[in-house]
């Protein structure tokens, strides 16, 4: 390498070396804001939760802290006051109270020497769940709510949901190692059951429509390879009824959470709810409060009832070997079962389901 070459790539190395990553100032602030989240439940003989945390930045890979020792009361226009009692450290409950149809209600939060209030807002009452259902589109499983109100009054939607699905490992084990001994094994560990809540907002709007109708509005898309339906799937579908501004606050937060990709999409904003700080209008809080009831609907669906789709468990590579007990207790695979004084072995990974992330303890509601 000649001369002139070695000092130019001396001089991009120096340059690179001294160049700063970026860290925009919103990064890394330390500002930390009161995040709310619940509501006032109105359903007879139900618990009101509200939890309280704290926002973080993007460089902080903790848990949220949570927001303790606050005074957390509701309000309702007529003066009546309910005190919630803090629990589990940030999470206030409050049990026995159901508010009353035509008042209205305000979350009222005193915190690190700050009041912050919400609006008033009133009872809102959520019709039923009609069903769910799920049809086959596109070599999957497209999951759909049903729903009316016969009165045309609610006209806005907003859905969660927890999912819950059975699986098994390739090879069942059915001996251990103990004390470095070959005993049976006590616990059968090759079958599973996983979970995952909604992540994503979902709502809708009937305003538009003439009836206050919502048919096949979709949910969840699972593909046909997916393990959640190699053996048997359950979702547990909530539906609540929200107000206009709700709506609002929750479909605006959702463009800028949910559809940020390219330049047409929306841009990321400051959005807030319904609850301010009495003392500045730069200390933001994060969260809407209402008040209002929660419908829930759960289906099964086993894998008898779909099409014939393969199904992607991670564990095509999965393969059996014989061995002794040195080389068992060298290795420490996952033991099948006896074989010619030997024994039928495979990877752990290949027969405790508990490493793909599931636990074998069955549901209550399986």
């Amino acid at each position: 390498m000649n001369k002139q070459k070695l000092i130019g790539w001396l001089c991009i190395a120096l340059v690179g070396g001294c160049v700063d990553p970026y860290r925009p100032p919103e990064i890394a602030s330390p500002a930390s804001y009161l995040v709310v989240n619940g509501f006032f439940n109105s359903a007879p003989g139900t618990t009101t939760t509200i939890r309280l945390s704290r926002t973080q930045n993007l460089t902080d890979f903790k848990t949220p802290t949570a927001e303790t020792k606050a005074i957390v009361t509701i309000e309702a226009q007529s003066k009546a006051v309910y005190t919630l009692n803090e629990g589990t450290p940030g999470s206030y409950t409050l049990a026995g109270v159901t508010p009353v149809s035509g008042d209205t209600y305000r979350l009222h939060i005193k915190t690190r020497g700050t009041d912050y209030y919400s609006d008033y807002v009133p009872v809102v009452k959520t019709p039923p769940i009609d069903s769910i259902s799920w049809d086959v589109v596109d070599d999957g499983l497209q999951i759909s709510a049903n729903t009316h109100d016969p009165q045309n009054n609610t006209r806005y939607y907003r859905w969660e949901f927890d999912a819950t699905w059975e699986y098994y490992s390739r090879f069942y084990s059915s001996l251990e190692l103990k004390n470095n001994q070959i005993v049976g094994r006590q616990i059968p560990i090759n079958r599973c059951w996983n979970s995952e809540s909604s992540t994503n907002i979902i709502t809708t709007s009937t305003v538009r429509l003439k009836q206050d109708i919502v048919s096949k509005y979709p949910l969840t898309f699972i593909p046909g390879t997916s393990l959640k339906l190699e053996s048997r799937y359950s979702i547990l579908v909530r539906q609540s009824s929200l107000t206009q501004s709700g709506f609002e606050y929750y479909d605006q937060l959702a463009k800028i959470t949910q559809n940020i990709g390219s330049i047409f999409d929306p841009q990321p904003s400051q959005i807030t709810g319904n609850i301010k700080s009495s003392a500045s209008a730069t200390d933001l809080v994060m969260g809407f409060f209402r008040v209002g009831n929660v419908e829930t609907k759960r289906i099964f669906i086993t894998k008898s009832q779909l099409p014939v789709w393969y199904t992607i468990t991670g564990q095509e590579g999965c393969e059996i070997d014989t061995l002794g007990l040195g080389d068992i207790l060298d290795s420490r695979p996952a033991i099948i079962e006896p074989y010619n004084k030997l024994y039928l072995t495979t990877p752990e990974y290949c027969a405790d389901c508990r490493l793909r992330g599931g636990v074998l303890t069955k549901p209550d509601f399986w």
